[in-house]
């Protein structure tokens, strides 16, 4: 029993020795510290020294406008005021605001889907938008805007006497 108190003793009893230090800790700690400086020295480049982004000038013919962003807005406009836009919101709105006569809404819809199928579909989820936002007071105001593209589109002039053609029995 003596000896094991002994050498249990023994490494205590010399509190000089050195002590082991795991490789894979120093190796850790190296790491970590270049990865830190190493992130740093980036960041400082990144926001003081990098040179400015390219943007897009006058001399690239560009006029300094994203013509990505513009030609996004130009198909949004395009397809809320084409006739297919109209000829959707009247079908669309036949049952809750009444029907109107709309063919030659339908015939230049035809021929904008024969030209331009993406335009047709970007009309259609823009009528069905703002279907949704139509109420019973707002139907006599959504009716006259659908008769003017049905006289635009069939060349011009002034709104056929009467209106909004027929409406369903029991509607607005």
């Amino acid at each position: 029993m003596f000896k094991k108190k002994a050498k249990m003793a023994a490494p205590a009893a010399s509190p000089d020795a050195p002590k082991k230090r795991s490789v894979v800790k120093l190796a850790l700690v190296a790491v970590l510290g270049l990865a830190v400086l190493g992130g740093g020295g980036y960041g400082a480049w990144a926001y003081l020294l990098a040179p400015a982004p390219e943007l897009h000038v006058e001399e690239k013919g560009h006029g300094g406008v994203d013509p990505q962003k513009v030609a996004a807005l130009k198909a949004e406009a395009a397809a809320e005021t084409s006739a297919t836009y109209n000829f959707a919101l009247s079908q669309i709105l036949k049952g809750r605001c009444g029907a109107l006569k709309v063919d030659a809404l339908k015939e230049a819809s035809d021929a904008e889907a024969a030209h331009d199928g993406l335009l047709v579909q970007m009309s259609w989820l823009a009528a069905l938008r703002r279907a949704g936002t139509v109420t019973e007071a707002s139907c006599d105001r959504m009716l006259a805007e659908i008769d003017r593209a049905e006289v635009k589109a069939e060349g011009g002039g002034a709104p056929a006497a009467g209106g909004h053609g027929e409406k369903p029995a029991g509607g607005h």
